[in-house]
C-alpha cells in the first residue's frame, strides 16, 4: 500500500473537555447529495475511543506546508499526550466543540453516522455538515512512506461549500445526464 499517494489529514475529535486527534490518510469522498466521507482509524487509539462517545470529528485536509502537524498527529513529534499534539498550531471549536485546524486546505464538520469494526481497524462514515476552506495551495500526499505534493500549480480558486449549493449542484448535475 505504500504506492498508493494518499492526501493527509487530522482527523480530531472531543468529548467531555477531551479532545484528541490522529494523522489519517485512509480518508475518501464516499457520496456527494448528501456529502459522506469515509474513514478508517485504529481501534486502540485514544482518538477512536473518543469518537465512539461524540460521534462528532472534524476532517482537517493539510496542505504542503503543515507537514509538522502531521508529524506531530501521527506521533513522530515525541507527542505521547493527545491533547498537546494541538500544541503549535492554531484550533478553533466549532458549534459542537470539536476541534477544527485553522488554515488547513479544508476542515469538514462531520456527524459520524455508521462505525463498523473490521480487525483492528474501524470504517467510519460521516456526513458533511459544514465546509471552511483555508488558502488555497498545494496538498499534502502521502507516498512510498513519506511526504511529497503535487507538481501542478494549484488553480486560484475561491471555495465556499454550504449544504445549499451541494442541493444546487446536486439537483444541475442530475439535469445534464
Amino acid at each position: 500500500m505504500r504506492l498508493l499517494a494518499s492526501g493527509v489529514t487530522v482527523i480530531a475529535t472531543a468529548h467531555q473537555g477531551r479532545r484528541s486527534g490522529l494523522t489519517a490518510t485512509a480518508v475518501c469522498s464516499l457520496a456527494l447529495a448528501p456529502s459522506r466521507i469515509l474513514a478508517c482509524l485504529n481501534v486502540s487509539g485514544y482518538t477512536y475511543e473518543l469518537l465512539c462517545r461524540s460521534r462528532r470529528a472534524s476532517v482537517n485536509i493539510l496542505a504542503e506546508d503543515q507537514q509538522a502537524v502531521a508529524d506531530r498527529f501521527a506521533g513522530r513529534a515525541g507527542d505521547a499526550d493527545s491533547d498537546s499534539r494541538f500544541a503549535g498550531a492554531e484550533w478553533h471549536n466549532n458549534g459542537a466543540g470539536v476541534p477544527m485546524l485553522a488554515g488547513a486546505l479544508a476542515s469538514l464538520d462531520c456527524l459520524v453516522v455508521q462505525m463498523s469494526v473490521l480487525d483492528t481497524h474501524a470504517i467510519i462514515i460521516g456526513v458533511v455538515e459544514d465546509a471552511t476552506f483555508g488558502p488555497l495551495r498545494q496538498p499534502l500526499i502521502h507516498f512510498e512512506a513519506a511526504y511529497t505534493t503535487s507538481p501542478l500549480p494549484a488553480p486560484p480558486v475561491s471555495l465556499r461549500w454550504t449544504r445549499a449549493s451541494q442541493a444546487t449542484q446536486h439537483k444541475s448535475s442530475s439535469r445534464e445526464r
